[in-house]
């Protein structure tokens, strides 16, 4: 617990005002009780930041207000709206120099956008918690899977020439442990998931001249995560344990609530809403010798026609057809 706080209390170091990102999640939560044993009496001054979609089957909002309602923060609701997702695609693709994670990026950078325009210069999140302390379904089982959730295969190598194939190589990560549940949270604290997620939030804050800070990331806590037995991270098919209760009776509902990815409607979106959007830029790829077209075009009537278990391998092709020069 106090490594915890001081870890949070060397974030609050700041010459501007310091915001926080907030979902209505457990990470969220336990940020959000630590922040206030630690500002008690100053919390009016220190606003959150949260945003939704209006679709109510993945919005947090609801959770959000009840969670902010135990304290005097004042939260700033981030509306990110269809219409405007095509230019923000194009803006952030811009500031990402590279192809970077879906709609819950475009999201984020409102947020620093939003926290800008009110003089926070510096917000503190709840990454990096899932890692270290086993929270993905996907750690307490067999499965090698990177995405939590999600059954059918997150690409379609068809759509890319044989040619091109060939010259994919299988990736293998270090197991420097004993036993899978370490590894697979050493593979997505080094190389896949935390890496990728620090690049992409890094950006869209710098987008915006703010700062991101991660005081779950503190080497101090990350270590000693790593070091706790199974049991201490997992207990009756539930990850994140021993966080869950340092905010047990403080946040009842919340921390014993099962594990909610961040999500947005992505999914739907792109194949409704969204999808001459998305037509327009997946016809950009048909001309690409690297692209097989005819089963580009296959796959993504497939998609349009209900086979959207997930939209991965649609927005890979989103994001290819703006770096594909």
């Amino acid at each position: 617990m106090e490594l915890l706080l001081d870890s949070i209390r060397l974030r609050f170091r700041s010459d501007v005002p310091v915001g926080f990102n907030v979902s209505g999640g457990l990470d969220s939560s336990i940020l959000l009780a630590m922040i206030s044993r630690i500002k008690e009496g100053e919390m009016e001054n220190i606003e959150a930041f949260s945003f939704y979609t209006g679709d109510e089957r993945y919005d947090e909002l609801l959770w959000v207000k009840d969670l902010i309602s135990k304290t005097k923060s004042p939260l700033n609701p981030v509306l990110l709206s269809q219409s405007e997702v095509p230019d923000l695609i194009e803006k952030v693709a811009y500031f990402q120099d590279e192809p970077f994670g879906g709609f819950p990026t475009i999201a984020y950078s409102r947020i620093f956008e939003r926290a800008r325009q009110k003089g926070f210069l510096v917000l503190l999140d709840g990454q990096g918690m899932d890692e270290a302390w086993a929270g993905y379904d996907y750690y307490r089982s067999d499965s090698n899977a990177l995405v939590q959730g999600i059954k059918s295969s997150l690409t379609r190598p068809n759509v890319i020439s044989p040619e091109l194939c060939a010259k994919a190589r299988e990736i293998r990560y270090p197991e420097p442990f004993d036993n899978p549940l370490q590894n697979k949270q050493y593979r997505d604290v080094y190389f896949t998931k935390i890496p990728r997620a620090l690049r992409f939030n890094d950006r869209v804050s710098m987008m915006h001249s703010s700062e991101l800070r991660e005081p779950f990331l503190d080497y101090r806590l990350v270590e000693m995560a790593f070091a706790q037995k199974r049991e201490m991270k997992i207990k009756q098919d539930q990850g994140k344990w021993l966080p869950r209760q340092l905010v047990k009776k403080q946040l009842e509902n919340i921390a014993l609530a099962p594990k909610r990815p961040l999500q947005t409607p992505q999914r739907e979106w792109i194949g409704g809403p969204l999808s001459d959007f998305v037509e327009d830029r997946i016809n950009m790829l048909r001309s690409n010798p690297w692209i097989e077209k005819n089963a580009l075009d296959l796959e993504w009537q497939k998609y349009k026609n209900g086979q959207n278990d997930n939209s991965f391998f649609v927005w890979q092709w989103i994001n290819t057809s703006f770096f594909e020069g």
